[in-house]
């Protein structure tokens, strides 16, 4: 040993340096428990935009706001509108094309000063990268000042931007191939022999499935129809309520008019043709199993006359004008009813 280790005051001095030394490097409980924090807690949280137009506020929210690949993505909208307010919400659908949707759960229910609305779809992004929702249509009628002649309203919500991360990690290439696994042992015995319960099992469970899946998509088909037809009821009631037109009110009435069936048939029969003439609605419209042709002669008939109306200046009087009304409210009542390929009673000889 040294003469500098031999000197015990010198030990005593390097002994002070060392405790010195790691009291500064020693951080506090506190500290500690600061650093593991999780800074990517907060984008667990939903992103939500909202929208107002008179009486209706729309709030959409998406959650969660930073999902991955596969993750279910749960969508909200929900309506609020004031007393006397009726609103018509999307369909089913309705804009999320791009989108595959897994569960749909409609809800409604009256507060103090009015009613709320919702729909929560679970949906499924079709890959990572930038995605966003698009802009929702919302339709009311302000009915709360009797002398005012209410006419229908939209409200459009604002785009929800959003950005499905991938699942495969940051730094791996995408053209990087993995190295060939290794033979697999073989097992002794057959195959088949070894693995018939789990196959039957499978089978079993794959069936269930599908038979699961096909009821929930004919529920969804009858909740659709069922709510097409509800909601144009309710736009020919109102109409109705209003009167025949008379002088400048004509063009506008039949244009609503129209605009009720032509919705309803968009509805009912999965079309989304809203921009196309006539002779191309009847078309798309033709290709449904479930109009028949005495429903495709009724329906141009009806449209025929409002066209008339709406470009040829032709001014009917209120005979022509209560029985259009009437072939509208005939054909969506027998259509709403009429099984798959069979035309309803009466039908062929109004057409």
């Amino acid at each position: 040993m040294s003469r500098l280790c031999r000197n015990p005051l010198v030990l005593v001095a390097v002994g002070v340096v060392v405790a010195s030394c790691n009291g500064s490097v020693t951080d506090s409980p506190e500290d500690g428990a600061a650093a593991l924090e999780d800074p990517t807690q907060s984008a667990a949280e939903p992103v939500s935009v909202e929208s107002h137009e008179g009486p209706v506020t729309a709030r959409v929210e998406l959650a969660p706001a930073a999902p991955r690949l596969g993750d279910p993505l749960v969508l909200t909208l929900e309506v609020t509108a004031k007393t006397g307010v009726t609103v018509d919400m999307p369909a089913f659908g309705d804009a999320l094309g791009r989108f595959a949707i897994i569960d749909f759960t409609p809800r409604e229910a009256v507060t103090d000063d009015g009613v709320r609305l919702s729909q929560r779809y679970t949906l499924q992004a079709p890959m990572s990268g930038r995605q966003r929702i698009p802009r929702l249509r919302v339709e009311f009628l302000d009915e709360r000042d009797p002398g005012v002649d209410a006419k229908p309203r939209e409200l459009l919500t604002d785009e929800l931007g959003f950005v499905v991360a991938s699942v495969l990690p940051a730094d791996q290439p995408l053209d990087e191939l993995r190295p060939v696994r290794a033979a697999l042992v073989e097992l002794e015995g057959p195959w088949l022999e070894r693995n018939w319960p789990w196959l039957v099992a499978a089978l079993v469970a794959l069936i269930a499935v599908a038979a699961g899946v096909v009821a929930w998509v004919r529920r969804a088909e009858e909740r659709a129809r069922v709510t097409a037809f509800d909601r144009a009821m309710t736009r020919l009631d109102h109409l109705e309520r209003r009167g025949l037109p008379a002088g400048d009110a004509v063009d506008a009435w039949y244009v609503e008019l129209s605009d009720i069936v032509r919705r309803y048939i968009e509805e009912r029969f999965a079309l989304r043709a809203p921009e196309l003439t006539t002779e191309e609605f009847l078309v798309e419209a033709g290709r449904s199993a479930e109009l028949t042709a005495a429903h495709r002669d009724l329906l141009s008939e009806f449209l025929a006359t409002c066209d008339r109306v709406k470009f040829a200046r032709y001014s009917p009087g209120d005979d022509e004008s209560r029985s259009a009304l009437e072939v509208a409210r005939r054909f969506l009542e027998e259509s709403a009813s009429t099984p798959v390929g069979e035309p309803p009673d009466g039908l062929e000889a109004a057409a």
